[in-house]
Parts: structure tokens; sequence; C-alpha cells
């Protein structure tokens, strides 16, 4: 699970990344496309890479909002008597230090 929002996140790194260097690094190429064209400039290929971006980090905040709370409170319950062993056996450590 872990390994599959890694991904989503790392391709929706890319689709933002891709969309804010095609803007900056190829502007003068587009504005030269559109002047032989004779049209208006259309860029399909930025507006999916916008739609993409969009959706996988909308799909990210969804997963952090309501998929992350569940997955700590699972692994709490699995590890809650290690917790507590960690906890009071660094107390313990800390009193002993401090003494």
């Amino acid at each position: 699970m872990v390994i599959r929002y890694s991904f989503l996140f790392a391709v929706a790194a890319a689709a933002v990344w891709a969309v804010i260097n095609l803007g900056t690094s190829n502007a003068a190429m587009y504005l030269v496309d559109a002047g032989q064209s004779g049209g208006a400039p259309t860029n399909p290929s930025f507006w999916v890479l916008g739609a993409i971006a969009t959706l996988m980090t909308l799909s990210l905040c969804r997963f952090v909002i309501f998929g992350l709370p569940s997955m700590v409170d699972d692994w709490y319950r699995d590890n809650k008597s290690w917790f507590y062993t960690i906890l009071l056996g660094g107390a313990a450590y800390g009193y002993f230090y401090l003494m």
C-alpha cells in the first residue's frame, strides 16, 4: 500500500514538474509554432499533464486525510505492547541517567 502511494506521488511530482518545465523552457518554440500556424495556439499536452497532476494531487490529499489515520491506528493496535515497552524503558533509562 505504501509503495502504491509512493508511486502515485512520484508520478504526480513528475507531472507537475513537466507542466512547469513545459511552460518555461519551450515558450519560444511554441510562440514560433503558433505564429506559423496562423491560428490560436492550442496546447493539449499542457492541459492533459495539468489534469493528471491535479487528479493525482487530489488523490494523494484524499489518502492523507482518510487513509493515513486508519493505517496509523492499525499499526498502533498491532504494536501497542512494544510501544509501551520502549516508552517505559526510555523513562526508566532517563530516570537512572538523571540520578
